[in-house]
């Protein structure tokens, strides 16, 4: 029988690659609402309400992205001592191309 999507296990996946974050720490709550986001945001891109295990690498990938651009919702760019920085708005164009495979298409009403 094919692995079930497991949000929890995911998510200790995720918190074990920031070494630097206590598992009941502020900084976990705040990676634990990026997570949820995450999964909610590619529930919504694919048009699906289950995740399925394959996407459980891009969710990961897009609540790292999430939390690592926390504080800085809304700008598209920044330039601080001579250092530029962009961000990317929405899913990113690496993650949105891994999740594409999992889209499902929606039926609409011919007019």
């Amino acid at each position: 029988m094919a692995e079930k999507y497991d949000s929890i296990k995911q998510f200790e996946i995720l918190l074990r690659r920031y070494k630097e974050i206590e598992k009941d720490s502020d900084e976990a709550v705040l990676l634990k609402d990026d997570f949820n986001d995450a999964e909610q945001e590619a529930l919504n891109y694919c048009n699906r309400e289950e995740l399925v295990i394959g996407m459980a690498s891009s969710v990961r990938d897009l609540a790292k992205v999430r939390f690592n651009q926390r504080d800085v919702e809304g700008e598209t760019g920044r330039s601080e001592g001579g250092v530029s920085q962009s961000f990317e708005e929405g899913i990113p164009k690496k993650i949105r191309s891994q999740l594409n495979s999992y889209r499902l298409g929606r039926a609409r009403k011919l007019s």
